[in-house]
């Protein structure tokens, strides 16, 4: 029962991380993306800032806190900017598609330096997952994007996966040796820091005196849920798993957005949907199973 704690700590990380989705889909016109992203990750970093407190590591060097500080710039700064950008000039499915390559990205780098070895079982499950994501998207891949600015979206989609992947890759063995409450807020509030003069330059103080209690209570949803907890999750799964088996579980992202669009944005859902999530969960079900041969 504990070797599967991380599968279901990224299963919760990634269905929470969905949801969050659906609602950046419903702030589209009242805040701008780096808002959201800002608030999302002041109010996750704040939340769990007291762990760092009460779990503090004394392993917790000058250099350790500089590559923490960079890493939470790369993930929790330019990975959000990229990835709000992206949606500019691709639509969600070609977008969620791209960045559900991030496993791919992550074997391949953490290969490269060393990090993990590239097996056929993880090689399969990466495939089996990624159309899975194709089958459940094919309804919305080819529809218009509102852009005659072709792939310029889905590559810079692609720069928000490498990102991710880098992340995910670098921050396990600073995980290593410090805990994921030492290292979380730190690199969250970082990447806070640097979207902050953006958020001033686009008037967050007008914008945030101008949301209903209803959508404050959102946004604090979203910074303590899909901000705090979904991101501790994640980086507590990255001290007891490869960063590719973390990474895999992106492809659920999509999946849960869709389908709280369905329940509560009127989407449709097609035949096609159901059927590749089957797919997806068989490939996520293969990563599982070589992941417990290989402990």
């Amino acid at each position: 029962m504990r070797s599967l704690l991380p599968t279901f700590a990224l299963l919760l990380c990634h269905t929470i991380t969905g949801t969050a989705s659906v609602s950046m889909r419903y702030f589209v016109g009242i805040l701008e993306p780096v808002e959201i992203a800002f608030m999302r990750y002041l109010l996750g970093g704040l939340f769990i800032l007291p762990l760092f407190f009460l779990y503090r590591s004394p392993n917790l060097t000058r250099s350790l806190c500089f590559k923490t500080i960079g890493l939470g710039v790369l993930f929790f700064a330019l990975f959000p900017f990229l990835f709000a950008q992206a949606f500019v000039y691709t639509n969600a499915a070609r977008g969620s598609l791209v960045l559900a390559t991030m496993p791919i990205w992550t074997m391949l780098f953490a290969k490269a330096i060393g990090h993990e070895k590239i097996n056929l079982l993880s090689l399969t499950a990466i495939g089996l997952s990624l159309l899975g994501l194709f089958i459940s998207l094919s309804d919305k891949l080819f529809m218009p994007t509102g852009t005659t600015v072709t792939f310029k979206g889905e590559l810079i989609m692609l720069l928000a996966a490498l990102a991710g992947a880098v992340y995910a890759t670098l921050a396990r063995p600073v995980l290593r040796q410090i805990p994921a409450t030492t290292m979380t807020p730190i690199a969250m509030l970082s990447g806070c820091a640097v979207l902050f003069p953006f958020t001033v330059a686009s008037g967050i103080d007008e914008h945030v005196l101008a949301l209903s209690p209803m959508q404050i209570g959102l946004v604090i949803y979203v910074g303590i849920v899909t901000g705090g907890i979904a991101f501790f999750f994640f980086n507590w799964v990255l001290t007891r798993t490869t960063a590719t088996f973390n990474t895999m579980f992106v492809t659920l992202n999509p999946i849960v957005a869709i389908f709280l669009g369905y329940l509560f944005l009127g989407e449709v859902i097609q035949i096609n949907f159901v059927f590749g999530v089957l797919v997806v969960f068989s490939g996520l079900g293969l990563a599982v199973y070589s992941q417990q041969k290989s402990i």
